[in-house]
């Protein structure tokens, strides 16, 4: 029955088992300013997906991280990330499922019954229907939970159809690479070019004059270097969608001195009580800012000072208010114990009719006792007999496989605390019976790790944080700011005024939501991307969790390759040592008028003369292998001639080529078509799915939602 309720958990199956890591956003806007024009958060190849079918998906999705963290509410950072990963997967679903629907491909009822019950099941199976205690997959788990699947709330079963329908997506999806990665042929004649090209060296001599001696002073830039730079360097200045960049300052709300004697005087109040208190415990689960662990705890895993404490003073020692880093501690030292870290044993469960833990089950409790205690009496006679016994008796339903194994369990952990408390006092291959909320089980320790020093402790913490009047101070200071400097001249004299650092993020994108140094920035980044924002405009205080942040818009970039007007700034210091090395070749053409000895040339220039072994498509690790139109040039050339100057994009070159070593002869290119299509085969698993994306018509309009 475990895992009913292990699956109504993971409401949104669909979503975790494909893949996507979710998380979410907590929907809002910076101020209402922005309208929204229509109904459609989107759309993939001319099919819309409506914001309602979106949001809801959102929220199903929010609901099952709520479920499976135990929480009522996520946090924004988390709610930001679902949203992220559920327009992910709806996107994904269209494009792959377009052209799975073109291709007909799908997945029989028989095919669905073979993934689910069969021999080889699909690996979400694998991953849900596990046995609890070894962890391993266990078939009759899932048979056990189709069997119940009528007798289950709606819920449950809507939940079991959208984990058939991820199974038949992804295996469809599979079928997909399949088709794809099993099209690629490389005929002979390719693998052997490609085996000649990555086998044949060179053994070279060379020099390259350092570009850095010749001073900016003397590089004057024309519109021509920047047009022959940004023409052979345009695929680098695609933007696959709009980006800002974005200068801002912040004001971070710290506690106040008035703040931190207020909330030392609230220690001492509650210390004095603490002291008195009969139930610590509950006293400090009512009281701190911080839970900490109520059962027994290793050395070393609390607050340095506490811990120290704590490991050497006698049980019920109190301990008084201290300060470490940010936060006051209080502290009641409740046990010390000789403690083992792990253990692991076998357990023979003996049930009764009343928990329902099995329908073949009818005796009662007193009956369970009575068989508890033969069993007791005979497997203490003869612990070697735990598993046979075991297999034929236990009412565990994994235990006719695996013999009641109970693998390596830790201290502290809930779900085996029983056997773990039992396992304490009991040496190697003891049996004890210990009650569980299934029944009396029959406990045989197997082993245990050494024992450790641990303690349990009643901990208080109170944090020193900033009280309601310091952020009110904190918020008038960013609100001054924004009010007074609002020009880009003034922002940068603002920040030296007001003592805060300026800060800047780039290329920073509509659905982003962080920058550098701030979280949970998303209503600052919708700002900077709000249609009425102008460039050079300074933003309101925008609230961001602790901080207050003031932003100003720098530069905006449309989506598609940017104008050259739009990035000379940025690409300068590029062209300029382009620059520096067409002058340089331009010295090196001059020098070797005059030189034609290598040596003499490295002396002129006052370099060293390097040697290097180079192929023409293998890793290279001298710096001349950068320049892959220089090596593609020496490939062509004879050896013993002194070669150059040849101009690259990082220096220039003057070459003596001393061997030229053929690759070795080979007629067999089998392991070579076995790594080619390997890569293949990997190409189409990690690729596949972004070059289809690449030939889709995509239209988010999420950033005029959220």
């Amino acid at each position: 029955m475990a895992i009913i309720g292990k699956i109504r958990k993971h409401s949104a199956l669909a979503v975790i088992i494909v893949g996507v890591a979710i998380a979410a956003f907590v929907i809002g806007d910076f101020g209402g300013s922005q309208s929204r024009p229509n109904t459609d958060i989107g759309s993939v190849n001319g099919e819309e997906i409506p914001y309602i079918d979106f949001n809801n998906k959102v929220e199903e999705n929010l609901e099952f991280q709520r479920e499976k963290a135990g929480i009522d509410r996520v946090s924004e950072e988390m709610a930001y990330q679902v949203r992220q990963s559920t327009w992910n997967l709806m996107v994904r679903n269209l494009v792959i499922g377009e052209e799975l629907n073109k291709l007909g491909l799908a997945v029989s009822p028989e095919e669905l019954f073979e993934q689910v019950q069969g021999r080889n099941p699909h690996p979400y199976i694998l991953q849900y229907f596990k046995d609890p205690n070894t962890g391993e997959y266990d078939p009759a788990i899932v048979l056990n939970y189709l069997r119940n699947l009528d007798q289950m709330e709606p819920k449950a079963r809507t939940q079991w159809l959208q984990f058939e329908k991820a199974i038949k997506e992804d295996r469809r999806e599979s079928k997909f690479n399949t088709l794809i990665s099993k099209s690629y042929y490389v005929p002979e004649k390719i693998l052997r070019k490609q085996y000649e090209l990555q086998n044949k060296s060179l053994n070279i001599r060379y020099i390259s004059p350092n570009i850095y001696t010749i001073p900016d002073s003397v590089v004057v830039l024309t519109e021509e270097d920047y047009d022959k730079f940004y023409e052979k360097n345009k695929i680098y200045f695609f933007n696959e969608e709009p980006i800002v960049d974005l200068e801002y300052v912040m004001f971070e709300v710290k506690p106040s001195a008035q703040d931190r004697q207020d909330i030392a005087e609230d220690v001492s109040k509650l210390y004095r009580d603490f002291e008195m208190i009969k139930d610590p415990m509950t006293f400090v689960n009512a009281n701190s800012d911080q839970k900490y662990d109520t059962g027994f705890i290793n050395k070393g895993l609390l607050p340095k000072e506490l811990d120290s404490l704590l490991f050497n003073s006698p049980v019920g020692t109190v301990i008084p208010p201290f300060q470490e880093s940010e936060a006051w501690y209080m502290t009641k030292l409740m046990a010390k114990a000789e403690r083992p870290d792990s253990m692991q044993g076998s357990q023979l469960l003996v049930t009764w009719a009343e928990l329902g833990i099995s329908e073949d089950v009818t005796r009662t409790q007193e009956q369970a006792k009575r068989t508890a205690d033969s069993l007791l009496a005979v497997l203490k006679a003869n612990p070697a007999r735990f598993e046979e016994v075991t297999k034929v008796v236990s009412d565990y339903p994994t235990a006719k496989d695996d013999g009641g194994v109970l693998p390596w369990f830790p201290d502290g952990n809930p779900n085996v605390s029983p056997f773990f408390d039992a396992g304490i006092t009991m040496k190697p291959n003891d049996v004890k019976i210990v009650e569980t909320r299934l029944g009396y089980s029959l406990f045989k320790l197997t082993e245990k790790s050494p024992d450790r020093s641990k303690v349990k402790a009643a901990i208080l913490q109170r944090s020193i944080e900033p009280s309601n009047q310091t952020f009110q101070d904190t918020y008038t200071q960013a609100s001054m700011f924004a009010g007074t400097y609002k020009t880009p001249e003034a922002f940068d004299t603002g920040a030296v005024a007001a003592g805060v650092f300026k800060r800047q993020a780039q290329n920073v994108k509509p659905m982003d939501n962080t920058v550098q140094g701030l979280k949970n920035a998303r209503n600052m980044i919708r700002w900077s991307f709000a249609e009425q924002t102008k460039i050079g405009e300074v933003s309101p205080v925008f609230d961001l969790q602790g901080i207050y942040a003031v932003a100003l818009l720098k530069d905006r970039y449309q989506k598609g390759t940017q104008p050259l007007d739009k990035l000379k700034s940025r690409i300068e210091p590029s062209v300029k040592n382009l620059k520096k090395v067409e002058i340089m070749t331009g010295q090196v053409t001059e020098a070797m008028q005059r030189i034609n000895n290598l040596n003499d040339l490295a002396t002129t220039f006052n370099v060293k003369v390097d040697t290097a072994k180079v192929t023409f498509a293998g890793m290279n690790r001298a710096a001349i292998a950068r320049e892959n139109e220089v090596l593609g040039q020496l490939f062509t050339l004879p050896a013993g001639q002194l070669q150059g100057p040849f101009q690259g994009n990082f220096g220039t070159y003057v070459v003596i080529i001393d061997d030229i070593i053929e690759a070795p002869s080979k007629d067999n290119f089998a392991n070579e078509n076995r790594i080619d299509t390997q890569g293949w085969n990997n190409r189409v698993s990690n690729s596949l799915y972004e070059s289809l994306m690449k030939q889709s018509t995509i239209e988010d309009n999420r950033e005029l939602f959220y």
